[in-house]
């Protein structure tokens, strides 16, 4: 579990909410900002309710996004609410998943290129050998 978390750190902020608020959505699980920070060790409240102002839907009422990532000291910045991204925010973070799984699947594009390179080889060798 350490590994995962240093792992975790090595991510820019903004993708680390981005998949806690996913993950927390998927699971139908409310949270407010402490839980957030508490859960994301690194990343302060008022850093976690900048990144939640700029990728988040209202989670109520219009303008209750504001009123949730205000940090005031009165507790109400923790209230427990169901966060979700907004669309520019879930498309953004899809397309990022995509690039991420093209530069996979194009190292292992790679790899099938330099094996079959070798297989050329080898098989031209082993022609010579037996001509």
């Amino acid at each position: 579990m350490n590994k995962s978390v240093k792992a975790d750190k090595l991510k820019p902020d903004v993708l680390r909410v981005t998949e806690y608020i996913l993950a927390k959505a998927e699971k139908k699980e409310s949270f407010g900002l402490n839980t957030a920070a508490n859960d994301l060790n690194g990343i302060n409240n008022y850093q976690i309710a900048k990144i939640m102002r700029d990728i988040c839907l209202d989670p109520q009422q219009p303008g209750s996004l504001d009123k949730y990532t205000t940090i005031t000291g009165s507790h109400i910045e923790n209230e427990q609410q169901n966060w979700q991204l907004n669309a520019n925010a879930y498309f953004s973070y899809l397309s990022y998943l995509a690039i991420q799984q093209a530069e996979r699947t194009n190292k292992l594009a790679a790899r099938a290129l330099y094996v079959a390179m070798a297989s050329a080889f080898l098989t031209l060798c082993a022609l010579f050998i037996a001509a």
